[in-house]
């Protein structure tokens, strides 16, 4: 039997049968992990497996499923378990990349790129959480090759300079000039220059989240924006945007 060790975050757990737990993480090492904790339900080790909690992990690979062998908490996130508004904002984080996370595919960027902001939230005040969230939301599109065409058009490859208004398409993947623009290519999508230059910004190497300015109307553009284009390019329906959402509208 393979044994493999590696740090990991769990992104969601369940129970199995009356002691055990099964744990999907993602892990630095091995991409996403599925694997069962024997006996946690009962046993000292079960606070290590809460959501959010960064651990280091022994694994054994077994025919069906993996087996955790030994565990030890790296950190244990627990503030964000405590608060509903970053618990809410965390585990729509945790599901996103527990859709995009592949099996024995690692991805050490979006590993670092979760682990990091999960750190982000714990220090955040509450009026900083969203701009974390899309920072995430549009940094994930980065790490799949999914950043939208933000400088040229997606038709004729014009560079198009950045207007008062800005046309984007999702079926297209991004900016679409007047010429170029019909309503038979799909919904458009209205960003202002101001969105448009912060969209950019997500996607530049260094991007310091306290330097982001933006205003409140701009903020919401790109945001819905980010979403549907998500939906649409990744095909995915999270089940905690719900539960984001009512927290949202609660604020």
């Amino acid at each position: 039997m393979a044994v493999f060790k590696t740090e990991a975050i769990v992104l969601k757990q369940y129970d199995l049968g009356e002691a055990d737990k099964i744990i999907t993480f993602y892990t630095k090492d091995n991409g996403k992990v599925r694997a069962v904790a024997r006996g946690v339900r009962k046993g000292k080790n079960s606070g290590l497996l809460l959501p959010f909690s960064y651990n280091y992990l022994t694994v054994y690979q077994g025919k069906s499923l993996d087996r955790i062998n030994q565990i030890k908490n790296l950190f244990s996130f627990s503030p964000l378990r405590e608060d509903i508004t970053k618990m809410a904002y965390a585990s729509f984080m945790a599901e996103l990349v527990e859709k995009v996370g592949m099996p024995a595919d690692p991805d050490k960027a979006l590993f670092s790129l979760l682990l990091t902001t999960y750190h982000q939230l714990l220090k955040a005040a509450e009026k900083e959480i969203k701009y974390i969230n899309i920072t995430f939301k549009a940094r994930i599109l980065g790490l799949l090759g999914l950043k939208p065409e933000l400088d040229s058009c997606v038709s004729c490859k014009e560079k198009i300079p950045v207007g008062v208004r800005n046309t984007l398409i999702l079926k297209q993947g991004g900016l679409v000039c007047d010429n170029c623009y019909c309503q038979e290519e799909g919904k458009g999508y209205q960003l202002s220059g101001e969105a448009l230059q912060v969209f950019k910004r997500f996607f530049k190497t260094g991007f310091e989240l306290s330097k982001l300015k933006i205003s409140g109307k701009a903020f919401n553009e790109l945001d819905s924006f980010i979403d549907d284009y998500m939906v649409y390019h990744l095909d995915i329906h999270l089940k905690s945007v719900g539960f984001l959402n009512m927290i949202k509208n609660l604020g």
